[in-house]
């Protein structure tokens, strides 16, 4: 009698699972919705860690900053200027923004959400906030940040 040949099951199952696991692990990471980009952003940068947060920005924000001196200048801002190692932040409002464009000339957005953020600093100056509006939108199917421009 002729055995037949099976396939490998068990390894292909692995193989399987291994892929599923690398891109569950993936999309773990990558924020999945606006809010969750903005919070993200800001606690990386509420820890110090600039250079991480320069990494959720859209690439025309990228290009605006380079990595090394946007982690120089916002860290310089909080330590030296505001006299502060961290802040509190607060995701205050959200709303969906047709046709938005960063700046005069920019590129326009067809869908951005624009996420108010207040963050609270506690300095040598005293006690005060910045508001800043953010804007989500999706790149490659992620979130990134971008902020609005004169």
């Amino acid at each position: 009698m002729r055995r037949r040949r099976q396939w490998p099951v068990i390894p292909l199952l692995l193989v399987c699972a291994a892929g599923l696991l690398i891109y569950g692990a993936f999309h773990l990471f990558s924020p999945s919705s606006p809010k969750e980009a903005v919070q993200k952003f800001y606690r990386m940068e509420q820890n110090g860690n600039f250079g991480d947060a320069w990494e959720l920005f859209h690439p025309l924000m990228k290009d605006r900053f380079a990595k090394n001196a946007y982690v120089t200048e916002r860290s310089h801002i909080y330590m030296s200027h505001y006299g502060v190692s961290t802040f509190t932040f607060e995701i205050e409002k959200q709303k969906k923004v047709r046709r938005w464009r960063m700046a005069k000339g920019a590129p326009v957005f067809n869908e951005a959400r624009l996420v108010q953020v207040r963050q609270t600093f506690k300095s040598k100056f005293g006690t005060f906030d910045v508001r800043q509006n953010v804007y989500a939108v999706k790149e490659k199917g992620d979130w990134k940040i971008v902020w609005e421009f004169e």
